[in-house]
This record gives structure tokens, C-alpha cells and sequence, in this order.
């Protein structure tokens, strides 16, 4: 329910961040996230959680698609790569930790549903600050002539196939990364805290370091290292022991660093800024897609074959895009 809300509701809320200001969007957003999660630590009633579930889809697609529409608004074009390196640096910092702090209270027998409204409570916060924090953005009347000239572009189509087979890894990981390192290398909650913590961590040096020496690496050999080594990595995590299969998981995050480097630095050179919410929806749309055909694949298959086996083939989905990358580099020669 969560990707299917996502799914329907990215394009609105894309072309809402033309049309509005992203800050009282993100906002917004918060509120339904807070809601949500705060609704889900007071019920064990199934369907009242599915429409929780349902609000909370809103608020993340909202939220994911402001924030992102303001990041291209607020950076400069000559500037961007320094502005990515912050904004995702700090970004993964902070998931990093989180997953940390999460693993060692769930370790501490702290409930959910106690978690949840320490979530809640965050989220709540967060939406009235972001009112005072966050900059204004410049909007636009919505042109579908424009966007759709923007989107048909053959060098934009391209980039939205390579996006899609390497986003459909999204779907493995939120239906077995977890299981995989629960029942298939037995470690508890809080190692589990440390082993995707420390990884998304890594994340967050790796796209500051791409930033720092992008003139001298290329973004497009950014985009073909990312492939390579997100695919690779996803593959050989799977080995054991635990501590073998950590050290692959950390290079593959370093893969997804360069990949979403890539992505947000392709963005803002592709498209007008007067669009960017709404042509930026389009890649967040195919990304979640892939992700959720990955999901509806690798769920049943973890459950059936075993939880390595779903990271290994959508591994695999990153190298075929890593081969059409090849075809698609010539575009960013000069960068």
C-alpha cells in the first residue's frame, strides 16, 4: 500500500512543488508522517494500519519530492556538485545513525510502539522548523507541452531505462536485506543496527569525496563505477561470515553514493529549473516502479529459495544497466 500510494501520488506531488512553495509541501508532509506513525504505535487493527500506512505513503512521496524540488531550486547549476555532496553527506549521516540508535533500543527491549512515538514526535517537530529554516522557491504556471518535450528527449529516455534496472535492487532490499542478515548470518538487532548503519554511513563519506574530486574522475565514469560496484557488491554481500559480507555491503553502498550522485547531478543539468519539480517526479516514478516490481519478485522468491538469492539477481540488474550505461556516457563527455 505504501509503494502503490507512492506510485500514484509522485507526479502530483512533483507538479505541486511548480505550482507551490516546497517548504509548505515538506511541511505537510511531516505532519502526515508524524500522523502515521503515531496512528500505527496505538493499533494492532489491520485495516485502520493499512490506511496509516496509506497517509504515511502520501507524506513520504510529498516530502521525498519537495525536498528534492527545493535542493534543485536552491543549488547553482556551476555550484551543484559541492551543494549534492552536502546535502546527500549529510543525508546519509543521519539515516546511518538512525539505523544505529534504532537497533541498539530495540536491543534495549524498547517496544515499537514506544520508537514510533519518539519517530512521531521528531517528524511533528521537524514540520514547524522547517517553516522558520527553509528557503523560498520561485513557481511556475504548469506547461504539459513543455514537460512532455523535456521527458522525450532520447538521451532522457535512456537515462530513465538505466534508473529502472538499477532501482529494481530497491525491491530485494525492502523485502530480504533484513531477513537475509536476521536468519541467514543470525545477527541481532543490534548488529543488524551496526551492519546497515556503519554501510549507509560509508555512503556519506564516499558522495562528499566524488563531489570534492569530481573534475578530475568525470561524472560519467561516476555513473559507470557506481553500476559496477552496486551490482558487484550486491552479489558478494551475500557471502559469509558476517564481517566478510559487511565489508562488500559497505562497497556496495559506496556504488548507490555515486549512482545518486550521479542521478541528482544528471537532474540538474537535463532540465529547466522552472520544471524541475515535475520532470524530477518522473525519475522518483520509474525508481519507485522498479523498486516495487523488485519487491513483488524478490519477496516471494527470498521466502521460497532463501534470503541471498534476491540480492544476487538484482545485483545482476545492476550490471545489465552498468552494459547500457556504456551506450549512454557520450552525453556527459564534457562534464
Amino acid at each position: 500500500i505504501n509503494t502503490l500510494t507512492s506510485i500514484l501520488t509522485i507526479l502530483p506531488a512533483g507538479l505541486s512543488n511548480d505550482l507551490l512553495k516546497s517548504k509548505h509541501l515538506i511541511s505537510f508532509a511531516l505532519i502526515l508522517l508524524g500522523l502515521g506513525y503515531l496512528g500505527i504505535s496505538f493499533t494492532h487493527h489491520f485495516p485502520l494500519i493499512m490506511v496509516l500506512f496509506f497517509i504515511q505513503g502520501i507524506g513520504q512521496t510529498i516530502y521525498y519530492s519537495s525536498s528534492d524540488s527545493l535542493f534543485y531550486r536552491s543549488a547553482n547549476k556551476e555550484n551543484v556538485s559541492k551543494k549534492i555532496s552536502i546535502f546527500h553527506g549529510l543525508n546519509y549521516l543521519m539515516i546511518g545513525l538512525g539505523i544505529i540508535v534504532a537497533g541498539f533500543l530495540r536491543e534495549m527491549n524498547l517496544g515499537f510502539e514506544q520508537i514510533f512515538q519518539i519517530v512521531a514526535f521528531g517528524f511533528f517537530t521537524m514540520s514547524l522548523i522547517s517553516q522558520v529554516a527553509l528557503p523560498e522557491n520561485i513557481t511556475t504556471k504548469l506547461n504539459f507541452i513543455k514537460y512532455k518535450k523535456d521527458i522525450l528527449k532520447p538521451k532522457v529516455l535512456y537515462f530513465l531505462l538505466i534508473m529502472f534496472l538499477f532501482s529494481i535492487h530497491y525491491g530485494a532490499e525492502s523485502t530480504t536485506y533484513g531477513l537475509f542478515l536476521k536468519k541467514e548470518l543470525q545477527l541481532s538487532s543490534s548488529q543488524i543496527g551496526i551492519y546497515m548503519g556503519t554501510a549507509i554511513i560509508t555512503m556519506s563519506v564516499a558522495v562528499v569525496l566524488i563531489g570534492k574530486y569530481l573534475h578530475k574522475i568525470k561524472v560519467k565514469y561516476v555513473l559507470l563505477s557506481g553500476l559496477f560496484i552496486s551490482g558487484s557488491g550486491h552479489i558478494l554481500m551475500t557471502l559469509k561470515p558476517a564481517l566478510l559480507s559487511q565489508t562488500f555491503r559497505i562497497y556496495h553502498e559506496i556504488g548507490d553514493a555515486a549512482m545518486f550522485f550521479f542521478l541528482y547531478y544528471g537532474i540538474s543539468k537535463l532540465f529547466d529549473l522552472k520544471r524541475i519539480g515535475g520532470n524530477a517526479s518522473i525519475f522518483t516514478l520509474t525508481t519507485t516502479l522498479g523498486g516495487a516490481i523488485g519487491a513483488m519478485i524478490f519477496g516471494p522468491l527470498g521466502e521460497k529459495l532463501g534470503y541471498s538469492y534476491p540480492l544476487i539477481i538484482s545485483g545482476g540488474s545492476s550490471l545489465i544497466a552498468f552494459i547500457f550505461a556504456l551506450q549512454f556516457i557520450h552525453h556527459f563527455d564534457h562534464s
